[in-house]
């Protein structure tokens, strides 16, 4: 019988340092889970600098373009446009076609 008391002595003990071991398996896995998610959000704030500077040295070179001053003839504006040119021509038809219906509106009411 000593040795079933001293198995049960010994049965507490272990599930004690078992349960102690696993805590911190547990917050490393959660601490490992939190740097993942925060190195994901510091490259996403990364690439969203970029970007921003990216935008800001073309910006800078616009500013400029446009203090010097027109290149041709004073009497006339330079217009840039951004983005893709056939998105581009996508906007101005749209615009044409939202025109001409309010044109054709006030044609049909005025007969």
């Amino acid at each position: 019988m000593p040795t079933n008391q001293q198995g049960e002595a010994q049965n507490p003990v272990s599930r004690q340092v078992q349960h102690e071991i696993d805590i911190p398996s547990a917050i490393v896995l959660r601490g490992s889970a939190s740097l993942r998610q925060l190195r994901d959000r510091v490259q996403a704030v990364v690439k969203e600098l970029e970007r921003l500077r990216e935008k800001n040295q073309k910006l800078t070179r616009q500013i400029a373009k446009l203090k010097a001053g027109p290149d041709s003839d004073p009497n006339t504006s330079t217009v840039i446009f951004e983005g893709d040119r056939e998105q581009i021509l996508n906007n101005v038809n749209m615009f044409i076609k939202t025109i001409d219906n309010y044109l054709n509106m006030d044609a049909e009411r005025s007969n």
